[in-house]
């Protein structure tokens, strides 16, 4: 069984900001325990829907955008249980651990000596989590190390689309998940640079022979979420015949063999 609870559906400054929708990014049970994108408030709402810290196994990092990456040294001392034991895995982005032009590096040194391994890897590396394959997935980004994946399991593929702009290839690397998480940050007419609107995820659902099952809406910036990204969802999926899903905090996939459940988590802690 895989479990994917999301800790959250916001992207881009102005919902971060704001907190209209909460910015947690997403977690994810199988043979390892893997946290996905700490953005602003990720601690807060682990803690919230039951997930502890000092057992994540992997915190995976696409870039080093606020919004992706602002939880990622709490996080840490988590796995590492204060940074009194040596253990967990990050694999992000060289921009997340190295820095680039714009940004300093979004952990201390202190952190990630704290860390059993620090993988920086480029698209088409895999990597082994436990009966897991993890494939590092290419963007098209402002922040031109920015990665996604598709984690291989038992009981099927997980593809994460992190921020990217529309571009051929992404068919090639996501073709055939059974879930597809998708970064859609923008509505019907209002594309943006380095981005995905509604649109191009119809022409990348349209132009795949072997769809996924369901398509999971997350990182909504203020524009989508204006328009609703419900009644977004509801055009991707009358036009491309996919089961399309607006995650929200709290919402949990359920993959078991050949079906996948939805929940609605109520929440464990009130903070």
């Amino acid at each position: 069984m895989v479990e994917i609870t999301f800790l959250g559906s916001g992207g881009g400054r102005f919902i971060t900001i704001t907190q209209l929708r909460s910015t947690g990014g997403f977690f994810i049970k199988s043979s390892k325990s893997i946290y996905v994108d700490p953005g602003p408030g990720a601690l807060v709402r682990a803690w919230r829907y039951k997930i502890d810290p000092r057992k994540i196994d992997i915190l995976f990092i696409s870039h080093r955008h606020t919004d992706h990456c602002n939880d990622a040294e709490v996080i840490v001392e988590g796995m590492t249980m204060g940074v009194t034991k040596k253990r967990g895995t990050i694999i992000a982005a060289r921009s997340v651990i190295e820095g680039d032009e714009e940004h300093t590096p979004a952990l201390s040194s202190y952190h990630l000596n704290s860390l059993e391994e620090v993988y920086t890897p480029k698209p088409g590396d895999k990597i082994s989590l436990g009966n897991d394959t993890l494939l590092i997935t290419p963007s098209l980004h402002s922040d031109p190390s920015n990665i996604g994946f598709r984690l291989k399991t038992p009981e099927g593929d997980i593809s994460y689309i992190s921020d990217t702009q529309y571009f051929e290839e992404l068919k090639e690397w996501h073709e055939g998940a059974r879930v597809m998480i998708t970064s859609i940050t923008r509505p019907k007419d209002m594309r943006i640079p380095y981005h995905l609107c509604t649109e191009d995820v119809i022409y990348l659902l349209k132009s795949m022979k072997e769809k996924p099952e369901v398509v999971v809406m997350t990182h909504i910036g203020m524009k989508m979420h204006f328009a609703s990204p419900y009644k977004e969802a509801s055009f991707i999926q009358n036009v491309t015949g996919v089961k399309t899903i607006v995650a929200k905090e709290g919402f949990k996939i359920i993959m078991r063999n050949n079906d996948i459940f939805f929940r609605t988590l109520k929440p464990a802690r009130n903070v």
